[in-house]
């Protein structure tokens, strides 16, 4: 089984550590960049047609490889023919695992949209992880797919920004993670401000998509962990690591 880790003694790079076309996101070479630098790292996985998950963020090819296939249409083998900016593959989430340096964490964002069936996309994760030795935690904004994830996998229920739900659906939605014993919670960084007043004071809380330096304050007055892109590394530890 994964094992867990305490979010707040590591940062996180957003889908790697990307700088745009020379090194992509959600990208081996993203990737080896966040793990050479001790980072750990948040990513995106989505399944295949055939339900194993692929690393990617988009729901199609159109951004990242310019060609509009849906994910969920193509099998693993065409997806590992697909090259992003020329030169990049689409990881496979076992390719992932494999090389990632398991003493750094991993957090699984699980993409649901489609024809994905929640539930069993959590259970299929779950099975993975389960048989992962490293630091890694899985999360989602799909309150299914976490719930299907094991009791014992360290489980995270994304939450969407208050400012585009409201404020009672987001506080419906971070309880009914605490009532059922989620955790940690993952917010955007709009919505750090009120959360130790929402949360007991140790419940754990991840925060994206840091991009400035008062963002970053803003985190670590509030000892919520950083998801970050676009910032020196070195710079965001110097405020927020002790």
């Amino acid at each position: 089984m994964a094992r867990r880790f305490v979010l707040t003694d590591f940062l996180y790079a957003h889908r790697g550590l990307w700088t745009g076309r020379a090194t992509p996101e959600n990208t081996m070479a993203a990737f080896n960049a966040a793990a050479q630098l001790g980072l750990g790292m948040e990513f995106d996985i989505r399944p295949a047609s055939d339900g194993e998950p692929v690393v990617f963020h988009d729901d199609t090819l159109e951004r990242m490889a310019g060609h509009p296939d849906r994910i969920e249409d193509l099998a693993v083998s065409a997806l590992r023919e697909v090259v992003i900016a020329g030169e990049h593959g689409l990881p496979g989430f076992s390719d992932l695992l494999a090389s990632w340096p398991q003493e750094l964490p991993l957090l699984t964002e699980m993409k649901i949209d489609g024809r994905t069936d929640p539930a069993a996309f959590g259970r299929r994760t779950g099975d993975i992880l389960s048989a992962y030795p490293g630091l890694a935690a899985a999360m989602s904004f799909s309150e299914a797919a976490v719930r299907a994830l094991p009791s014992d996998l360290m489980r995270g229920q994304l939450i969407p920004p208050s400012h585009s739900i409201g404020a009672v659906e987001f506080g419906e939605i971070l309880q009914r993670a605490l009532s059922d014993g989620i955790d940690y919670a993952a917010i955007n960084i709009a919505d750090v401000a009120d959360i130790r007043k929402r949360v007991p004071e140790d419940y754990p809380v991840v925060c994206w998509t840091v991009r400035s330096l008062d963002e970053v304050r803003a985190a670590v007055h509030e000892n919520v962990a950083i998801i970050f892109e676009h910032l020196d590394p070195a710079l965001v530890s110097a405020y927020a690591m002790p």
